[in-house]
This record gives C-alpha cells, structure tokens and sequence, in this order.
C-alpha cells in the first residue's frame, strides 16, 4: 500500500491592505469595490453619516473618496476625513468646480491625491497601489 504524503502549502500569510470605498453613489461605490477587490480587503460605504465611524472602526490602509458634486455634501466630507482620517492616505474622485476655488483648494489640501473625472478606471488602481507601495 502506498504511503501518503501531506504536502504543505506555503500561504502567504501577510493580510490584504484594506481600502475604504466611498461613493454616495450606490452604483459607483459598487463598481469601485468590484475594481479593486481582487488587489484589496475592500470596506464600502454609501452613507455619509457613516463615513467617520467607519474609518474609526477599521484598521485601513487607504481612502478612496468619490465627492458629489454639491458643494455642502463636499465640505460635510471633508470635516469627517479633517476629524477621522489621521495619517490614512486619501484619493479623492472629483468633477473640479471653477465657481468655487476655495472649495478646490480644500479638496487638495485633505487629499494625497485627487482624481478628477471623467477618468480611466485602471487609473485608479494604479494610484491606488503607487500610494500604498509609497508608505
């Protein structure tokens, strides 16, 4: 009778880097996630009332940040990454808005990196990963 021999496998056993996706687009958020989830832990989140909480909760390794396009919705964004980002890097997708300069300048100052749309999705992950291969 032949012996049986157990072969190990060797895993790796370094954990996914986490990755927030916000978007209060459903679709978008969606779509983000499902780019990225083969590469990333990926943590979603739709809800702006949740956006704090969910970065306090998680041990993450990046933002991505999808900001709508109405000013108020944008600063109420910013004051919960101004209050719970700590050092996380952040990518913000942004239509830029040359009505409100001011606005821009804030998006950028929060921001180690902003996106403006319309834009390529592998961009994305490509920034994604130059950003988190950087820290």
């Amino acid at each position: 009778m032949a012996r049986r021999e157990s072969i190990a496998v060797a895993r790796s056993t370094t954990p996914r880097r986490r990755v927030l996706v916000f978007s209060p687009d459903k679709d978008l958020a969606t779509s983000l996630s499902m780019l990225l989830e083969g590469q990333y832990s990926i943590v979603c989140e739709t809800r702006v009332e949740n956006l704090g909480q969910r970065i306090r909760q998680n041990s993450l390794s990046l933002l991505l940040i999808d900001l709508s396009t109405f000013p108020g919705d944008i600063r109420l964004v910013l004051e919960i990454l101004n209050l719970s980002r700590d050092s996380l890097p952040v990518v913000v997708l942004h239509v830029f808005q040359r009505k409100v300069p001011e606005l821009e300048e804030e998006i950028r100052g929060i921001s180690d990196l902003v996106l403006y749309k319309p834009l390529e999705v592998d961009t994305i992950g490509e920034a994604i990963k130059t950003l988190l291969e950087t820290e």
